[in-house]
């Protein structure tokens, strides 16, 4: 696959993004405000456009980054692949630069992460402190960052702690409490976590695993089942289309800038917990604006582990991800894997 999008994928995308507008239009008329006329929407800093690509992931390899063990990245190793990452989507050898693609100094931001799975397959905190330090060096002042997950337990499992990071920056949890007033996509009522809607851009922190509703769980479920109340009500069919109908809702998709895949590690059976027994190291780092176009690539990476050990496919199996499609649909990225590139990149 090429290295770069070519005048025809992007007319391809261009052409999908058009074909969705009268079906994302009426998803957002579906959208009910609370009581009061509550605004979830969050716009950019006044003349700042972050950097959107369609259909393209960016993935940094880096063989022996993880510590003996194969549980927790060297942080050194962390930062010198988050960077790459950041710096290869935005198309900047300068850090600071590539960051300002993203994120504005104005800019309030908040970084999701996932705990679910707890201690041993978590957003790892060596990725968290490399994501932090990368927006701080794009000019945003560090009381203006907040770290946050859905439960205490999810954010301890992350090993994050305010201690080891800049002065100034929030850890927080909604415990399901720190919530918004009620709304409601076209499945159902919920409520969204104040963390997410007091910050004007978010970047996500997923992870690679098979879940055993949704098929898969990575950057758009990270985002949609850990910001609400009420996760629980979102799971029938699965979770399609709840998992794309709550990210299109404006709490979450005005403010997505990025997503950065903790891919140290993979789950590709038993999950979403982890389960020691399937998994296994990675040692990569993949990134998109594109939550729709990682999760398919995401997904693929767990299929591939799957029919590795002798598995049948997440479809065989009775997983297909049907969220994806749903997501391309509602105009939030691309699914159809022959319009997703993947550029690699391996580090020595």
């Amino acid at each position: 696959m090429a290295n770069d999008i070519d005048r025809r994928d992007f007319l391809g995308v261009a052409a999908g993004a058009a074909a969705t507008l009268a079906a994302t239009e009426a998803m957002a008329q579906q959208q009910q405000p609370a009581a009061g006329g509550f605004n979830f929407a969050a716009t950019p800093p006044t003349g700042f456009r972050p950097m959107t690509t369609p259909g393209r992931v960016v993935r940094v390899n880096k063989a022996g980054s993880l510590r003996p063990g194969n549980l927790f990245p060297r942080p050194e190793a962390a930062t010198e692949m988050v960077n790459k990452v950041v710096m290869e989507l935005a198309g900047r050898n300068d850090l600071a630069q590539a960051w300002r693609q993203f994120v504005h100094p104005s800019d309030r931001v908040a970084v999701k992460v996932n705990g679910l799975g707890l201690r041993n397959m978590a957003s790892n905190k060596e990725v968290v402190e490399a994501i932090v330090a990368g927006v701080i060096a794009a000019g945003v002042p560090a009381a203006n960052i907040t770290v946050y997950d859905q439960w205490d337990s999810f954010l301890a499992a992350t090993r994050v702690s305010a201690r080891a990071l800049p002065t100034g920056v929030r850890v927080q949890c909604h415990n399901g409490t720190r919530l918004s007033p009620e709304t409601r996509v076209a499945s159902g009522r919920t409520w969204y976590a104040t963390p997410l809607l007091e910050a004007t851009a978010v970047i996500g922190v997923p992870l690679i695993k098979d879940h055993s509703l949704s098929g898969f769980t990575g950057a758009m479920k990270n985002m949609t089942h850990g910001s609400i109340k009420n996760p629980e009500a979102f799971h029938r069919h699965l979770c399609s289309p709840q998992i794309a109908e709550l990210f299109h809702h404006d709490a979450i998709r005005t403010r997505s800038r990025l997503h950065i895949m903790d891919g140290f590690k993979a789950v590709y059976h038993g999950g979403p917990r982890d389960n020691p027994e399937h998994r296994v190291a990675l040692e990569c780092v993949l990134a998109s604006t594109d939550p729709v176009a990682l999760d398919r690539v995401g997904s693929d990476i767990v299929d591939q582990l799957r029919t590795s050990h002798g598995m049948g496919t997440l479809q065989a199996r009775g997983l297909p991800v049907r969220y994806l499609e749903e997501g391309e649909r509602l105009g939030l990225g691309v699914a159809d894997r022959a319009r997703i590139n993947t550029r690699v990149v391996t580090l020595a």
